[in-house]
């Protein structure tokens, strides 16, 4: 009976918690059941996606105070009107090239966003910390599409900066 009085004291903390579902999906290949998309008699090209609407919000808080502590980076893709491939055949792989994260931001693996008006929107977090201890954003993006066999498009390169600091 001891341990009831501890669990009436701990649950306000645990309630406090902060958690975000992802601002993505996995992607899912069909490796066994892909087709080709064809243009003519030609196999279509993978598109190159355009990086829209890149927004930061950086923590204000220090490491373990609920959501707060959290930064976000939310961003969204379209594909150009002449491609073959609507937004719900392609998956997006997300790669930085130079500069330093603070965190692990984006996933390894390929991921679709939620569509809305003709735009992929995604949406990422990392624990970002208090303002005191956080180093300027300043990271060189690289992203691509891949189709349902998984087949690799042109990459689009971008920044991803918080410039107000």
């Amino acid at each position: 009976m001891k341990i009831l009085p501890l669990l009436f004291a701990v649950a306000p903390a645990l309630s406090q918690a902060c958690s975000f579902a992802p601002g993505y999906e996995r992607f899912q290949p069909k490796f066994g059941s892909f087709e080709a998309k064809l243009v003519g008699d030609r196999i279509a090209t993978i598109p190159i996606p355009d990086v829209r609407e890149i927004q930061i919000k950086r923590g204000t808080a220090a490491s373990g105070s609920s959501c707060d502590d959290a930064g976000m980076l939310s961003l969204s893709i379209v594909l150009p009107k002449a491609s073959a491939y609507k937004l719900k055949e392609v998956g997006f792989y997300f790669r930085v090239l130079g500069g330093s994260l603070p965190d692990q931001i984006f996933p390894l693996e390929p991921i679709s966003g939620r569509i809305v008006a003709n735009r992929a929107q995604f949406y990422f977090v990392w624990l970002d910390g208090a303002p005191s201890g956080q180093r300027p954003l300043n990271l060189d993006v690289e992203v691509f599409a891949v189709n349902e066999g998984m087949q690799i498009g042109q990459s689009k390169k971008y920044k991803v900066t918080d410039e107000k600091r």
